[in-house]
């Protein structure tokens, strides 16, 4: 049944997307945002939940959950870049958004690194990342000048495939999860 899910959803987020209309300065890699918001959310949410799978969840599953945060970081790091170099003509290290991203990448994988050394480390430092986290995506909101748009204004129909890729993006992510707890 995943499976079955997963490809149908598949289906139809690359059926709709290739269906979009080229944006007018960014051509068509401005599709790439279908699948670089979701797995920027679900990356963010699921380090900020982080402390309680600490408690809440078995050492394999911890380890699972964080090993699929850091690949999703760095999936989600090389899709920004992708984006920032064909939007801007190179990647530019100091765009507040680029930087978070690389944050989220150290974050994640520091804790992934410590669920496979010392769990208890592991269990401390999820506190701290959490509040790190949330300022740094509070400065980044106020921040005066970025390339990367605050928000984005898209007409209405250019949503559409996000009611595929959300889906898509997240069960992903948990084949990924219990795919990395077999193997640990």
């Amino acid at each position: 049944m995943d499976f079955r899910a997963v490809t149908l959803l598949f289906i139809a987020s690359v059926a709709l997307i290739i269906l979009m209309p080229s944006e007018s300065t960014l051509g068509d890699s401005y599709k790439l945002v279908y699948f670089h918001v979701p797995i920027t959310v679900i990356t963010v949410i699921s380090m900020i939940l982080f402390p309680a799978l600490h408690f809440k969840t078995n050492y394999a599953e911890i380890r699972a959950f964080s090993t699929a945060t850091s690949l999703y970081s760095g999936i989600h790091l090389i899709i920004s870049s992708i984006f920032m170099f064909v939007a801007w003509g190179g990647i530019i290290f100091s765009e507040i958004r680029f930087a978070f991203s690389v944050t989220l990448f150290l974050f994640a994988i520091t804790h992934t690194s410590l669920c496979f050394l010392d769990l208890r480390l592991a269990r401390a430092y999820s506190f701290f990342i959490y509040p790190v986290i949330l300022y740094f995506y509070i400065q980044l909101t106020k921040a005066e000048f970025q390339l990367h748009p605050a928000t984005v204004k898209m007409p209405a129909p250019l949503y559409i495939p996000f009611i595929f890729s959300f889906p898509l993006v997240f069960l992903l992510y948990f084949r990924l999860k219990n795919f990395v707890k077999s193997k640990c």
